[in-house]
């Protein structure tokens, strides 16, 4: 491991010797932890809370007055009860959570050194839980989610190797789908043999601030180490909260570190 950072730091250090120009494509790929809590009551009202490892890439094109920017991460754990509940004896909750986001902004204000840009996203993610139980096999609750909505973005360039960038997004409608209640196996089996496989589709329904309202923010800082490798670090934040068919209500923030490529 050490190898390769020397051996990629000598690659950069050669490129850093040519004439400086803008880079106007970057890549990253970073690692994290996640703190999170969640509230998913089609299973029963416990709060629960989970510490998990994150994997994230992401990246951007800045090109004239455009910025294109994608994030993708990933983390999974086992979710515990904030405290026992009466008469519910699953403690162990096996948490899954992916999410994709693509925005373009335009820069709309600000100068050379704090451009600010504004635009539209589109977000997919899955946030899934799995009763452990050998005992009682439940079929997965949470929601699948696809969502269009708002996105800004902020950047600060102190100076030719510090940077500093602001993100945040708001979803203004979009289409989830979601079970309305925790089954087991049977259950499930027999719900898919009366309705065929292709009546899935109504557990879903269309998402708008009226059923679902969440923001995304990121905070992010990059230090450029020469024309092609940067060192990032970052704080990311989301609330969720979704009404339908039962509410559920997701708080995660997250703490993330990594390496950037420019190219």
């Amino acid at each position: 491991m050490v190898f390769v950072f020397l051996l990629l730091f000598s690659i950069g250090q050669a490129a850093a010797q040519s004439p400086d120009s803008i880079q106007p494509f970057r890549i990253g790929i970073g690692i994290g932890g996640s703190f999170t809590g969640f509230r998913e009551e089609t299973v029963a009202p416990i709060n629960r809370f989970m510490n998990a490892f994150t994997f994230i890439i992401d990246g951007n094109i800045e090109k004239s007055s455009l910025l294109h920017t994608f994030n993708i991460n990933f983390f999974t754990g086992n979710a515990r009860m904030t405290a026992p509940y009466r008469g519910y004896i699953h403690e162990n909750n096996i948490s899954t959570r992916g999410s994709m986001e693509y925005a373009l902004n335009y820069r709309l204000w600000g100068n050379h050194s704090f451009p600010g840009y504004l635009g539209g996203s589109f977000r997919s993610a899955v946030y899934l839980n799995n009763i452990d139980d050998t005992e009682r096999i439940q079929t997965p609750t949470g929601y699948g989610l696809f969502s269009f909505g708002l996105h800004a973005t902020q950047k600060w360039i102190i100076d030719a190797k510090n940077t500093l960038t602001l993100t945040a997004g708001f979803p203004v409608f979009g289409y989830a789908i979601r079970p309305p209640y925790a089954m087991t196996n049977d259950l499930w089996e027999k719900y898919i043999i009366e309705r065929t496989y292709l009546k899935i589709i109504s557990l879903g329904g269309v998402t708008s601030i009226h059923n679902y309202m969440a923001i995304f923010g990121d905070i992010k800082y990059q230090y450029k180490l020469n024309t092609l490798l940067s060192l990032y670090s970052g704080f990311g934040f989301e609330y969720l909260r979704i009404n339908f068919n039962r509410p559920r209500v997701d708080a995660i923030s997250r703490l993330n570190a990594g390496i950037a490529f420019a190219f």
